[in-house]
């Protein structure tokens, strides 16, 4: 999270203490200025209004409304004077961070310096883009299965130099790379199998890139090949793009509903995990469409 993020949480927080203070001004005030009193006699809860003049007088147990409106009232006062509390210390932590905002966050270093550095320094993982350029450069699920080559299957290729296997799949990877979103294309990877963090494999650097899996083969028939594995840089969560390009062909929808079966039944929710998207003859994927997913999970 950057400071620019965390600044907007707090004053969404500080927004939200204000409404509930106000809140719960509104009600004491409706409600005057009785107070609440609860005795537990022989195991029962009995409950005593107070006034200002400190006259306390019983409350009928089947006076549901009265008793409601004391514990509401004696809650709000509770909740009200935490609330101010914490809105005190918000509004200090906000104060202290808006001095000199721009020098003094780490998250737009990258903005004030020429690109010609920033693409050649190591950048630190304390900011999206390093964290970004390092998911880039590694994957931490398995290796890669296939370069970006040219080959009979992928012949399509897109604006980042990779070769893909359909235009609808140009039209990812462009829309992505366009927007700056990180993406590997067809990596290997099994469902069903857990990373082996024990077995860090390194860059030029010295730093953890991915880990190795033992038995694992990207060659495997068992091992699948998702179209796109993505990232979210102000998240920093991955997700798998998968498209569906011959809805109308009834052995491509079997074939990728068990595709479909393995992930789901390891864990993988689409919405959180897995994106979809499909076409058809008929029916094919728009710009406008894909714009609106990369909108909804990676910006």
């Amino acid at each position: 999270m950057t400071k620019a993020e965390i600044i907007d949480t707090l004053k969404d927080i500080d927004g939200n203490l204000t409404e509930t203070i106000n809140a719960s001004n509104s009600f004491l005030f409706s409600h005057g200025e009785k107070t609440l009193n609860i005795k537990s006699i022989n195991g029962r809860t009995t409950f005593y209004s107070r006034t200002k003049s400190g006259t306390q007088v019983c409350v009928n147990s089947g006076n549901e409304k009265e008793i409601k409106a004391l514990c509401t009232a004696y809650y709000a006062k509770k909740i009200r004077s935490a609330a101010v509390k914490e809105k005190k210390q918000i509004d200090a932590c906000l104060a202290i961070l808006g001095r000199d905002p721009e020098a003094s966050d780490v998250g737009k270093v990258e903005e004030r310096i020429p690109e010609a550095i920033k693409k050649n320094a190591v950048l630190s993982e304390l900011t999206n883009e390093g964290y970004a350029r390092k998911w880039q450069q590694g994957n931490d699920i398995v290796k890669k299965y296939r370069s970006r080559k040219k080959d009979d299957y992928h012949k399509y290729e897109t604006m980042r130099g990779d070769y893909v296997g359909s235009k609808s799949e140009v039209m990812i990877a462009d829309r992505l790379h366009a927007k700056g979103i990180p993406y590997h294309y067809e990596i290997a990877f099994t469902p069903e199998v857990i990373i082996d963090e024990s077995r860090p494999v390194y860059d030029e650097f010295g730093m953890v890139i991915g880990y190795e899996t033992l038995g694992f083969s990207p060659e495997s028939e068992d091992t699948l090949h998702p179209d796109f594995y993505v990232l979210n840089k102000r998240t920093r969560k991955a997700i798998f793009w998968e498209h569906l390009g011959k809805m109308d062909d009834s052995e491509y929808c079997r074939k990728n509903f068990n595709r479909f079966m393995r992930i789901l039944d390891a864990g993988y929710v689409i919405g959180e995990d897995l994106i979809v998207t499909h076409e058809d003859s008929r029916h094919p994927l728009l710009p406008q469409e894909i714009d609106r997913i990369i909108e909804k999970y990676l910006l």
